[in-house]
């Protein structure tokens, strides 16, 4: 579960990275999903390597995948397109890949 948890993480900042280089304009919502994502990749790799307080690594990519959440909500806000749906999906992908690398 942790290896399966560790790959969702990294793909899923691999392509907000790549989302944020893709983007015409840059904001304070690329900001955000770049320090989120990159925090991601932080948790991946601690939760591995550090035997430390498991609650720091959940504090981390929390913190990291709700980085990458804002930055969504604030570039639908700055566009005006707002879609509820998919901030609540990405939520719940968010959830699910934490969970997965936390269960481990």
């Amino acid at each position: 579960m942790k290896i399966c948890g560790t790959i969702l993480a990294v793909c899923y900042a691999c392509i907000m990275i790549l989302a944020v280089i893709k983007g015409k304009q840059k904001s304070i919502s690329s900001v955000f999903i770049a320090g989120g994502s990159l925090l991601v990749f932080a948790f991946s790799f601690l939760n591995y390597l550090w035997n430390g307080q498991a609650i720091v690594l959940l504090a981390i990519g929390i913190t990291g995948m709700s980085a990458i959440s804002i930055g969504a909500l604030i570039n639908g806000i700055r566009q005006n397109h707002i879609h509820i749906s998919h901030h609540f999906i990405r939520l719940i992908i968010e959830v699910i890949v934490i969970v997965l690398c936390a269960a481990g």
